[in-house]
């Protein structure tokens, strides 16, 4: 795995450290701290620490300390029962609370450095051409040598690009490698030297191989991408759960509304058949209020015959009254009858023809109901 990852962020790191942007981010970064107050900066953004073990020609090597931009003797600790070198670096990084890489600097008689100007089309492949033309820059065959290299500044629409080259022979990197492994001693890179043991400067180049380098600690970031995933994982859940409560809240709204639509339709129905209800009710009582009694009818009609005159037949609808009957006088019984606020313009319907048995006068009269007013209807109320 994490080798896995040094494959694909070493490509980046490459391409970011030649670009531009790291210049601009750098310089953006560098800005921003400024706005935090010089006590709280040291504790929120640490600067990054790089330690050289600097052997020159000295039995015992000097351990420098390079932070903002300037080299320190490593401070010894006294409370150490063993004042090796070594034991000082390993306790010095063990304590330390950020990251601190450990370089070995290489006497700058050791090394070749040469200025190489290459074609700006080899940009992507300086290793490649540089290993296969690294006989024309130094004394000794490629197998023989390990090289590193640093770009230098680029002009705008040069096709040019111009390479810092630093070479050693192998077998001086075996020595120090055999050395400082015995010591338990972690490299991060291999630099030269290019000032006095006094006040070293180093080269800005990296001449241990990339498989050999102290590999980086990728550990706290698997366990903030690991924080970071159950975060997410946890944020997804807490979504979904609020999704399914929406959905389940609004499932359980629709068919409360779907209830109450229903209510309403049956409480229409109901409103509609009591409408309905009524209406016939309101009909049958105004029919009942304009139509008069037939018993009344039939109680004045009694009344209103003379004592001469008796009725056959009695025909009453809705719209008009017909009576038929034999009458001494059968003309003499139209204004008896006109005079009922019951019916109005009774007259006889037909011929007026004697009874041959009785010798009374044969009649048949028509009147038509007298209907009642919603006037009167009120005013009787």
């Amino acid at each position: 795995m994490t080798a896995l990852l040094e494959n694909l962020i070493n490509p980046i790191n490459q391409w970011y450290r030649d670009s531009s942007i790291r210049a601009f981010v750098q310089w953006w970064t560098t800005e921003l701290k400024q706005l935090v107050p010089e006590d709280y900066r040291k504790n929120i953004f640490p600067e990054a620490q790089s330690v050289y073990i600097n052997q020159g020609d000295q039995e015992v090597p000097l351990l420098w300390r390079h932070q903002n931009h300037e080299f320190k003797p490593l401070p010894k600790d006294s409370h150490l029962q063993n004042d090796d070198w070594w034991h000082q670096l390993n306790h010095y990084i063990a304590d330390s609370d950020v990251d601190i890489s450990t370089t070995y600097l290489l006497a700058g008689k050791h090394a070749i450095v040469r200025n190489v100007t290459l074609p700006q089309a080899a940009i992507g492949e300086i290793d490649s051409v540089l290993a296969f033309e690294l006989d024309k820059y130094v004394p000794f065959r490629a197998d023989e040598a390990v090289f590193a290299w640093r770009q230098g500044p680029v002009d705008d629409g040069s096709e040019k690009v111009l390479i810092l080259l630093a070479v050693i022979k192998k077998d001086i990197l075996d020595n120090v490698l055999e050395a400082i492994n015995s010591k338990g001693v972690r490299l991060s890179g291999i630099d030269i030297n290019m000032a006095s043991d006094e006040a070293p400067e180093p080269l800005g180049v990296n001449l241990l191989p990339t498989e050999l380098r102290k590999k980086k600690d990728w550990s706290k970031w698997k366990l903030y991408g690991g924080l970071v995933a159950a975060c997410f994982l946890l944020l997804s859940l807490v979504m979904y759960n609020s999704l399914e409560n929406k959905k389940a809240k609004i499932n359980v709204l629709n068919e409360q509304v779907e209830l109450l639509r229903k209510d309403a339709r049956r409480a229409k129905l109901l409103e509609n058949q009591l409408n309905q209800t009524i209406a016939a009710a309101n009909f049958l009582g105004n029919l009942k209020q304009k139509i008069p009694s037939r018993v009344l009818m039939i109680h004045e009609l009694n009344e209103k015959i003379p004592q001469n005159t008796y009725l056959s037949r009695v025909i009453i609808d809705n719209e008009r009254m017909e009576v038929v009957g034999q009458s001494d006088n059968a003309n003499a019984l139209v204004p008896i009858l006109n005079e009922s606020e019951t019916w109005y313009e009774p007259k006889i319907v037909g011929n007026v023809r004697p009874d041959p048995r009785s010798g009374k006068e044969q009649f048949t009269i028509k009147a038509e109901l007298q209907t009642e007013t919603e006037a009167e209807a009120e005013n009787d109320t």
